[in-house]
């Protein structure tokens, strides 16, 4: 089957079984299935089907082979909770929906199950629930459907629909905070902060553009910012845990680690044994040096939340720590669910394959090794040949008569000193080797080149005439020399006085010619 026909056989499908035509919908997936056993799609309407048919076994094991395919595919989660209700496990049923929101905020039966199952167990936690499902159902239907496609990693689509709305609707907030989100997908930092301080200027009290604000910042390594904005939000609402959460990581972030500890400790104090804070604060006492604490911090939310992959990792990246034989079973075991986050599966992946490493079981160390890079290459945007078509343009661009042609243009400033390469090659030793001379500040690998580049570039192919890299030939030499101040004036934040400093980012070796011309 051709992918025309895939797509065609899917739309049967999902009509019959929408209309409760079970045997139609079989038939339509049959062929799918069998040309392409992996479709994630398919895969989903099959564990519906199963459970319609009350085939409770076949549907869970569908779930979990998908899940497994796509480890942070909302739906999959939601009908995994459906599953969970028919099976009368209500705890694993709410974990499970939990994880789809999660996923995908989108997914209004999910916040409605959540509610049901949360509300006699903890009525705070379910009016919060609430309280978010009563804002995505006052949502316009165009803004709830770009909610979905964005968390369903179908961006293009997402983007489309976006614009079209704000084109009519050019002062709504949440879709100047949609508009961020996708800008920030593309890896367009500049213009995601920018929508995000121009929402906050129509509605300066709204928490959630305030949250994404904050990651926007730590993106953009502007940690003051982050810092400052995190403590205006937590200064509205002094004992709301989740902002004193937010300031505790932005400070860590900053390298004030002894407030994140402060905060880490009011949290607990509200919130006691919450897994996902003592995991923060075993990593936050791991970057101190206190390897006995954190190691007990990670123990402790491991206790409370097995599946808790961040903690695991957290013990396996202190190099020195060995797992015992009670540690990789239950590990193992958190690999059997479906309730179990991508990044979870991965880290737990990558933590079992340094337990078996440690006891030198090398074929299932490198087994746990590949199939948490199998995880994290199917989350992964990276297409060999998309980099073979930007080199391709780079090499076409960045001739020597470009550099002949504009030897005058750039920036004067002397100040950066750039370390290229392929990451692993030994680029934190040369900045160490450079900054411990008085003349020279060391910084950390600063995204400043790689977000002008993606600013040039906007949303255009790499082989567009008006697209980075083609682009350089036209810049005038003025463009030029304010890209090269803009990035001077940005790492400012990074230096601490002296006359140079490095930028480490090995992936800037893919805009050296841009580098040459700006500064």
């Amino acid at each position: 089957m051709d992918q025309q026909q895939i797509q065609a056989s899917l739309k049967s499908a999902q009509k019959a079984l929408t209309q409760g035509d079970i045997s139609t919908c079989r038939i339509a997936l049959t062929p799918i299935l069998t040309a392409t056993p992996d479709n994630v799609e398919a895969l989903y309407i099959l564990a519906v089907t199963n459970r319609y048919e009350n085939r409770l076994e076949q549907a869970e094991q569908t779930l979990n082979r998908l899940l497994q395919l796509a480890p942070d595919f909302g739906r999959g989660f939601q009908e995994l909770g459906h599953l969970y209700l028919a099976l009368g496990d209500k705890n694993n049923a709410l974990k499970a929906f939990e994880h789809a929101v999660r996923s995908n905020p989108a997914l209004l039966a999910s916040w409605t199950a959540k509610i049901k199952l949360l509300t006699p167990r903890n009525a705070k936690a379910a009016k919060h629930a609430k309280a978010q499902l009563q804002r995505l159902q006052s949502l316009p239907k165009e803004l709830l459907a770009v909610t979905n496609y964005l968390h369903e990693d179908k961006i293009g689509r997402a983007e489309k629909y976006c614009r079209a709305f704000m084109q009519a609707n050019p002062k709504n907030v949440e879709g100047m905070r949609l508009l961020a989100e996708i800008a920030s997908c593309y890896g367009v930092l500049d213009e995601a902060e920018f929508l995000l301080v121009s929402a906050l200027e129509f509605d300066p009290k709204n928490v959630q553009v305030q949250l994404d604000l904050i990651q926007i910042f730590r993106k953009r390594q502007k940690f003051l910012e982050s810092v400052k904005q995190a403590q205006h939000l937590l200064d509205s609402d002094p004992k709301n845990p989740v902002f004193m959460s937010h300031l505790a990581i932005q400070s860590m972030q900053a390298g004030d680690y002894q407030t994140a500890l402060a905060l880490f400790d009011d949290i607990l104090t509200l919130l006691p044994s919450d897994p996902v804070t003592l995991t923060s604060r075993g990593h936050a006492l791991k970057t101190l040096g206190q390897q006995k604490d954190a190691i007990q911090s990670y123990r402790a939310a491991i206790h409370k939340e097995p599946t808790l992959g961040d903690a695991w990792y957290g013990l396996a990246n202190l190099k020195t720590f060995k797992f015992d034989n009670q540690d990789i079973a239950v590990m193992g075991a958190q690999q059997t669910t479906g309730l179990i986050s991508a990044n979870a599966r991965t880290q737990i992946h990558f933590a079992l394959g340094k337990a078996f490493e440690d006891q030198k079981d090398y074929e299932k160390s490198f087994m746990h090794y590949d199939a948490g890079n199998q995880i994290k290459r199917l989350q992964s945007q990276y297409k060999s040949q998309q980099m073979e078509a930007e080199f391709l343009a780079q090499k076409n661009c960045c001739t020597q008569d470009l550099f002949i042609h504009k030897s005058k243009s750039g920036f004067a400033a002397a100040d950066p000193i750039f370390i290229v390469g392929l990451p692993r090659a030994g680029s934190t030793l040369l900045e160490q080797i450079l900054a411990s001379h008085s003349q020279v500040d060391g910084t950390m690998e600063l995204p400043n080149i790689l977000t002008l580049a993606h600013r040039l570039r906007g949303r255009r192919a790499v082989d567009s005439l008006e697209g980075y890299p083609s682009c350089l030939s036209a810049l005038d030499s003025d463009t030029l020399s304010d890209l090269g101040k803009t990035y001077i004036k940005e790492t400012a934040q990074h230096r601490t006085g002296a006359p140079y400093f490095v930028d480490k980012m090995p992936n800037n070796f893919r805009h050296i010619g841009l580098i040459k011309l700006i500064l």
